[in-house]
């Protein structure tokens, strides 16, 4: 029987080989992610041992709150004091204070901000000492010697087209100030950290920048003396500390923790590509399982006669799985060598989004070769079970007669089936989004699941009706040919429903985030119009990660004559009763004019310092109410008992959280470097015109190129924008399942060709031309894909539809179809299917005509 599955497999070499492309796109796009990931973790792994190889110990202070919902979580300082006392400590060769500047934004030569569209913006002060100092300083370059002296990392030199002896304006929580450039150097032995941009001042001058006390600093940075460890070392001065609430770190942990973050957020990008590898690998399934079940039906007689001559009917099947296995193995291995490759487009995708990915040589991680022939072959190998156990069914008597390749059987059992499992999914989501059970998005999810496998067991059933209407009126747009094309689609509907099962998944999807992001932004919308009682916004930029502005800036923009009222807004963590929450904060005084929260109780303006306004909902959910007192806990002051002197409704499109407090009680709760705005609303004086208050504040604005004004529509547009980046970024994604999808339709059609290759031979000996040849397959293709997008839209449809109303407590108030983006769709796809019937439909206009008639 091996050598029965060898000389099948030469036998039907380009069908096979059409089959493991599907599998060798969905492979490639997973080994490239391992292959990607093992790259940049070796990378930067190396690079932080290098930079932490002359740090022996840090000393910095402990983490009082999770506060990372913007950035890294903010530490206490250290003093002047710790900075003696761990001089005095033995076996300590060097102690060196360093400040840490969160935000410091470089302009560019071309007046333009550098960096700030993802991998942050920091600022540290320069250290002497070369051990302890991450940057290296180029040739031709300085340490800063007075506070309007930097030192910037080469990654942003290039960026901005700047050189040692330019001067450059340095965006800050401070008001903007220019600096001469006197050094340019490199992170370790790259050009900056994951596109990062580092600015090096002066130690007084960064603890300015950040309203730090000239006896206080970040961390202290030691070296040992020669033939005293690490972990001795550490010891030492944690003893000598005692007394002090302070973290002692050796350099081999700060070295792990870096590399800890690295791993973290390639993690979370590993995921997401990989959940698409899936999705791709799924849409394989049914182009492995129709080719198979294609093939098998073809070689029935093939199989007939093996069973005939003694082949059991294991034998059979096994000589299916086998060949199965075969081009599992070789389509994982050439996908493995394909996501290879496709590791370098990563990489430049991540670049081009600005995260900047030092070059190295690639990784070939084993995990990477090992998941890909795992994951290939068995999702090849499972695919043709059922193609297999049907081949093994087929009696030795079919050997003596000519088995008809295309059999219809009654679909009685099958819709029985499939409308259970379907009816059982509509059920389940219904449940989830109006029986309030716990697991609500569990069992919607189960739901979904349900309704495409019940919708795939359904697909025979319906597909000759479907065809049969879709087909409709080709016959009297395109005569015999459109009929033609009607009858194949519709004499198999077997095959027609497992071809366009392929692509309805991949266009479900589509249609699903179609539909979500629609509804987002009119949910968005809506919302801004009741929420935003402002003429102007003004954010940090536009792009992904967008940075923050100095609280200067707000200022200066409520001082205006133009101008009735402004605040800043800013958002941070904090401890309450335990829990890591949200905080939001602004000038109460002047909400009513900027923003409807919908008050109940009390009144925002009335805040004090040591008062906070909670949402209606977190208040009921914790049995809260006006006068109660909740035990805070806040980076700088510690716990800090809070009171509730409002509750509020809330906003719907995050503008707020479920904690509202003050300016003065942010300042006051929070460290200096924390003092950041997000965003600036404004609205205007009476009697001034939008004209008029849009040039007063672009005056302003000069200074801060980061910052862009807006007015309540451009701001709509702005969120629009984020979300159009997003769903932009899943269709690029989704792409690679629909191509699949795709030439599962082409690879369908190529071997429904050597079926009907009589047929054709037939039809071209009684003067059809290759032209209506190439035509009518070409039309079959447009049914079935036509067919496959209709069944993705309807599903794609309830699904986003469910979607939005399980969100619909988050702010997803409206619904929007987006029935022009999903015709565009349809288009598409039946452009698509044109497409992919290019080489099926000329293979088969060139079949000669009298080897066609006398196949059997």
């Amino acid at each position: 029987m091996w050598k029965v599955t060898i000389k099948g497999l030469l036998a039907h070499k380009l069908r096979f080989v059409l089959t493991g492309i599907a599998v060798i796109l969905g492979i490639a796009f997973l080994s490239g992610t391992l292959v990607l990931t093992a790259t940049i973790e070796n990378t930067f792994d190396n690079l932080f041992t290098e930079i932490y190889e002359g740090t022996d110990v840090q000393v910095r202070g402990v983490e009082p709150v999770d506060s990372s919902f913007f950035g890294e979580t903010p530490r206490t300082p250290v003093t002047e004091a710790m900075l003696q006392t761990v001089l005095g400590v033995d076996g300590v060769a060097v102690a060196s204070p360093s400040v840490e500047v969160p935000y410091a934004q470089i302009i560019g030569a071309d007046s333009e901000p550098i960096g700030g569209g993802g991998p942050p913006t920091f600022g540290v002060s320069y250290e002497e000492n070369a051990a302890l100092n991450p940057l290296q300083l180029q040739p031709g370059s300085a340490a800063p010697t007075s506070d309007d002296q930097i030192v910037i990392d080469k990654g942003s030199a290039d960026e901005g087209d700047l050189a040692v002896g330019d001067r450059a304006t340095v965006l800050t929580q401070q008001p903007p100030k220019e600096y001469e450039i006197v050094g340019i150097a490199t992170f370790g032995s790259t050009d900056s950290p994951l596109g990062a941009t580092i600015v090096q001042f002066t130690l007084p001058e960064a603890q300015r920048l950040i309203d730090l006390p000239a006896d206080q600093f970040s961390n202290i940075g030691v070296v040992a003396v020669e033939g005293v460890s690490e972990d001795e070392l550490a010891q030492r001065i944690r003893s000598a500390l005692s007394a002090e609430n302070v973290e002692v770190v050796t350099g081999k942990q700060l070295t792990e923790e870096s590399q800890d973050d690295v791993d973290q957020f390639l993690s979370i990008f590993n995921r997401i590509l990989i959940v698409f590898a899936a999705v791709a690998l799924f849409v394989s399934c049914f182009i492995i399982y129709n080719t198979f079940t294609i093939v098998v039906t073809q070689r029935t007689r093939e199989m007939a006669l093996l069973r005939a001559i003694g082949a059991s009917t294991r034998q059979v099947t096994t000589s299916i799985i086998l060949e199965a296995l075969v081009v599992g193995v070789v389509a994982s291995l050439l996908g493995f060598g394909a996501g290879i490759l496709l590791a370098g487009v990563l990489k430049a995708l991540l670049d081009a989004i600005g995260f900047d990915i030092p070059a190295s040589d690639i990784v070939i991680p084993p995990n990477a070769l090992i998941a890909s022939l795992i994951v290939g072959t068995l999702v090849t190998v499972f695919s043709a079970i059922v193609p297999a156990r049907k081949a093994s069914r087929v009696p030795p008597v079919a050997a003596m007669r000519d088995v008809a390749v295309e059999r219809r059987a009654g679909f009685g059992r099958r819709t029985v089936i499939g409308l259970a499992i379907t009816s059982l999914g509509i059920a389940a989501v219904l449940f989830a989004l109006f029986g309030s059970p716990d697991n609500a998005l569990g069992i919607l999810g189960v739901g979904v699941l349900a309704i495409f496998i019940g919708v795939f067991v359904l697909g025979p059933v319906i597909a000759r009706p479907v065809s049969r209407v879709l087909g409709a009126p080709l016959p009297k747009i395109k005569g015999m040919t459109g009929t033609l094309a009607r009858e194949n689609a519709i004499r198999n509907p077997r095959r027609t429903a497992a071809t366009a099962s392929a692509l309805m998944i991949g266009v479900a999807l589509v249609g699903f985030i179609t539909i979500f992001a629609a509804s987002a932004k009119a949910s968005i919308g809506v919302t801004l119009d009741r929420e935003l009682q402002t003429d102007y916004v003004i954010t940090a930029g536009s792009g992904f990660g967008a940075t923050a502005l100095s609280p200067d800036l707000a200022r200066q923009v409520s001082e205006l004559p133009e101008i009735a009222a402004a605040t800043g807004v800013r958002y941070a963590g904090a401890d309450v009763n335990g829990d890591s929450q949200f905080i939001t904060a602004f000038d109460t005084s002047v909400t009513s004019e900027l923003l409807d929260l919908g008050v109940d109780e009390g009144s925002l303006e009335d805040l004090t310092v040591d008062g906070v306004a909670v949402t209606r909902e977190w208040a009921d959910d914790n049995d809260v109410a006006i006068g109660d007192v909740l035990m805070m806990t806040f980076p700088a002051s510690g716990d800090v008992p809070m009171t509730v002197q409002a509750i509020y409704e809330g906003s719907e499109i995050g503008m707020t959280g479920d904690f509202v407090m003050s300016l003065e009680a942010f300042d006051t709760h929070y460290l200096p470097q924390q003092r950041l705005d997000f965003f600036v609303l404004a609205t205007l004086a009476e009697g001034v015109s939008a004209a008029e208050g849009r040039e007063a504040i672009d005056a302003i604005l000069v200074d801060y190129p980061t910052a862009e004004l807006r007015d309540n529509a451009e701001f709509k547009d702005l969120q629009e924008q984020a979300i159009n980046q997003v769903v932009n970024l899943v269709y690029g994604l989704l792409f690679l399942a629909v191509v699949i999808a795709l030439i599962g339709i082409a690879n369908t059609l190529a071997l429904s060709i050597y079926e009907r290759r009589r047929e054709l031979g037939l039809l071209r000996a009684v003067g059809m031309s290759r032209s209506q040849v190439r035509s009518s397959v070409r039309w079959e293709s447009v049914i079935i894909a036509v067919f496959g997008t209709l069944l993705g839209l309807i599903i794609g449809l309830f699904f986003g539809w469910s979607a939005v109303r399980a969100v619909r407590e988050e702010g997803f108030t409206e619904f929007a179809a987006a029935p022009g983006q999903l015709l565009i769709v349809v288009v598409v796809a039946a452009v698509a299917g044109v497409l992919a019937a290019y080489f099926p439909a000329r293979r088969a206009s060139k079949l000669d005509i009298l080897e066609s008639i006398a196949t059997e």
